[in-house]
């Protein structure tokens, strides 16, 4: 399986990068700080996520954070994608012609505890074997300068785990499962401290002297059986005659309680009689206060309900009839000063200007020489009068205008309230009432009086709908008085109670109570005698049981003889087992020291061939003198081709036959030149297996992996790089996979 392609949007320092990656050697080189780490650290942040969240913000901006792998097989591909801020993963597995083989989307955060994750993580062991973060980077996982294993805590337990095949068979979960079963049987531990509970071979043997203690126990049970024979007789005794006393009592009391409960029945039902008797009374009565009240309301010339809004329209028209009586009066006025208005003498005024002008005339001819001045004097005396005259005139007409005007608005008035009286009869008529004056005074007079008798027949009605209808209660009067009659009957042929001479019902609670005290009492007694039946039946059994008893001994010791058998036997396989599991754990690290002696050898071109494991995963060499010296003597160099060659015979052990990509972010840093070569030599030929990504800024590996033809991905530019459109000619056969 090789990794095809790493997306990543807003992670840490790129933006939207897609890098892709061919089979066998890549390189990915660049500067410091352009990013190698970052992009190499993707890889298991999309597959088990991150805890420092922070470290993979995008850097000065907001928003998502998501990183993808595309992997690929030859008969199939994967992808993985990961929201590092949520940890949403989306893992899809297609086969070579894309049809979905597996999908799964959920949570799998670094530390949770979903069934989600652990899904997740049963697919991440099933395509890699690996689904650990920390196992990851002991094996797959190169990290920058650092190629140590720290056998502390963990990590190290996990990888001895792996390396002894106990990831595949736990023998340390079968010899817990043989402890439990051991435990289960008994609470003795034959290898430290004894447990604290019972356990099954613990319990038969205590059930073995319960069970000795009951047979002992049957001597005493036969003793206090015969006590309880005597016992029971007399107590049968005692409880038969206080049954019959109480049988007596009960009857009595139940006919006496009889007796005067038809006395008090008798009672009520007269009573009851009585109050129907005033109850239709009081109905007749009513009944006849409803129709008198009906009649009045009808005499009043108003309808029973009076319709919504009558009251408002009768005011309404008093108010416009009012109105045109008040118009009626002032246009009447109106006409008698038009008509008092006097007319205009003019026949003065003539009369008067003839008599002047004929002075005129009369000097003229007397004195024809003042005939001019005359006749001048003639018109100027008749022009004041004429000037007083047509004064007048103007006065009297402006006068009869007004008056005229007036009149005209009160018509105008007089028609408006006309037309809205109009409006009104139609509503009367609508309403189904006449519309003449006469009727609406009438209505309106007897408004008050037909509220208040309605109010009136309401309460009337509504104490009629109290009482009982007056068909039922007449029924109810007849079914009294038949009973009464029944029971009057009764009464002849049988003494009222007080004159038999029973008990009073002030009497019958003492009464009651001294039955119920015998009651008590039988009670008592009856649950004594099964108390003391169940002692019979018991010690009966107990003493029936003698035989089971012993049969049942028997069965427990045969129980505790094959608890005993199994206890030996589980005993015997923990310590066989513990013994086979301590001497295999003595060899799988004497053979995986082996492996890493084998790769020790082509890195360091045979200086060093044999390494030394121990059980806390620390190392040894062979050095000078032939003599096993620890790890940390050596250089650092020498160091570092140990845990490299540590790191690839690891790989080779987890990967069993899968052939995973390897992930190397300058490991090689403290090796010299000739180690530097083997090592890189390893990894060519290692290459052949297993897809190999090496980060490094070391130029001459630029020029070695040009020389190589390896793929070389470069980081020197901030643009992302448009993806290789095809691999080199000797992987043109496998194209086939895209």
């Amino acid at each position: 399986m090789i990794l095809r392609k790493l997306e990543l949007k807003q992670f840490g320092k790129f933006g939207e990068r897609t890098f892709e990656f061919r089979r066998g050697m890549n390189l990915v080189t660049g500067p410091n700080e352009a990013g190698k780490s970052t992009l190499m650290e993707a890889i298991p942040a999309v597959l088990f996520g991150v805890r420092n969240k922070a470290r993979f913000k995008p850097w000065g901006r907001q928003g998502e954070c998501t990183a993808a792998l595309v992997l690929e097989d030859r008969n199939r591909s994967v992808q993985v994608e990961r929201d590092i801020l949520t940890d949403r993963v989306v893992l899809i597995e297609r086969d070579d012609l894309y049809h979905t083989l597996y999908h799964f989307e959920g949570k799998a955060a670094p530390q949770g505890r979903s069934s989600e994750r652990a899904e997740y993580l049963a697919q991440l062991s099933r395509l890699f074997g690996v689904a650990e973060d920390d196992v990851f980077r002991a094996s797959l996982f190169f990290g920058q300068g650092s190629l140590e294993l720290s056998g502390q805590g963990g990590l190290g337990a996990k990888l001895k785990a792996l390396l002894s095949g106990f990831a595949e068979v736990d023998y340390d979960q079968v010899l817990d499962s043989l402890n439990r079963d051991f435990f289960a049987v008994t609470r003795q531990n034959p290898w430290g401290k004894d447990k604290t509970r019972d356990r099954d071979l613990e319990e038969v043997r205590k059930e073995l002297a319960e069970l000795e203690k009951r047979w002992f126990a049957t001597r005493d049970a036969r003793k206090e059986l015969a006590a309880l024979h005597e016992r029971v007789g007399t107590l049968q005794e005692e409880l038969e005659a206080g049954r019959v006393e109480y049988d007596k009592g009960e009857r009595y009391l139940a006919w006496v309680r009889k007796q005067w409960h038809l006395e008090e029945k008798e009672e009520s039902l007269r009573r009851h009689f009585t109050r129907v008797s005033r109850q239709t009374e009081k109905i007749d009565e009513l009944e006849k206060r409803r129709q008198a009240l009906e009649r009045q309301i009808a005499g009043t010339g108003l309808p029973r309900e009076i319709p919504e809004g009558l009251p408002l329209l009768l005011a309404d028209a008093e108010k416009i009839r009012k109105e045109l009586v008040a118009l009626q009066g002032e246009a009447a006025t109106l006409r008698q000063q038009l008509l008092e208005q006097p007319a205009t003498p003019w026949w003065q005024a003539g009369g008067l200007t003839g008599a002047l002008l004929a002075v005129g005339g009369g000097v003229t001819w007397w004195r024809p020489q003042w005939a001019t001045v005359s006749l001048l004097a003639a018109a100027l005396l008749s022009a004041p009068v004429w000037i007083f005259f047509l004064w007048r005139f103007g006065i009297r007409r402006a006068e009869g205008s007004r008056i005229k005007g007036q009149g005209q608005v009160l018509e105008r008035s007089r028609e408006e309230a006309q037309a809205r009286l109009s409006e009104l009869d139609e509503r009367f008529e609508k309403l189904g009432m006449s519309p003449s004056a006469v009727e609406i005074v009438r209505m309106q007079k007897n408004l008050e009086t037909h509220q208040q008798l309605t109010a009136q027949l309401l309460e009337v009605e509504s104490a009629l709908r109290v009482l009982e209808n007056a068909e039922e209660l007449g029924r109810e009067k007849e079914d009294l008085t038949r009973e009464l009659a029944v029971l009057g009957e009764r009464r002849e042929r049988e003494p009222s109670p007080r004159r038999k001479g029973l008990l009073s019902p002030e009497d019958l609670p003492e009464a009651e109570e001294k039955l119920r005290a015998l009651g008590e009492r039988l009670k008592a007694g009856e649950k004594e005698l099964l108390d003391l039946t169940r002692r019979e039946a018991a010690l009966q059994g107990e003493l029936a049981d003698s035989q089971q008893i012993e049969e049942e001994g028997e069965r427990l010791k045969d129980r505790e003889q094959a608890l005993v058998r199994r206890r030996d036997v589980l005993g015997l396989a923990v310590e066989w087992l513990s013994g086979a599991v301590d001497e295999f754990r003595s060899t799988y690290l004497e053979r995986f020291a082996a492996d890493v002696g084998r790769n020790l050898a082509l890195v360091t071109a045979g200086a060093y061939g044999e390494v030394r494991l121990d059980d806390d995963l620390t190392f040894a060499l062979r050095g000078k003198g032939n003599s096993w010296q620890p790890l940390e003597r050596f250089s650092r160099g020498t160091m570092d081709a140990v845990y490299f060659a540590v790191r690839l015979a690891l790989t080779r052990h987890l990967s069993r036959g899968r052939h995973l990509p390897l992930f190397l972010d300058d490991p090689l840093v403290n090796l010299d030149r000739s180690r530097l070569a083997e090592a890189l030599t390893v990894l060519e030929r290692l290459s052949g297996e297993h897809q190999v990504l090496l980060f490094s800024h070391n130029d001459n590996l630029l020029r070695r992996g040009a020389s190589a033809r390896w793929h070389v991905v470069s980081l020197d530019d901030v643009k992302a790089e448009a993806p290789a459109a095809r691999e080199r000619s000797e992987d043109v056969g496998q194209l086939y996979l895209l």
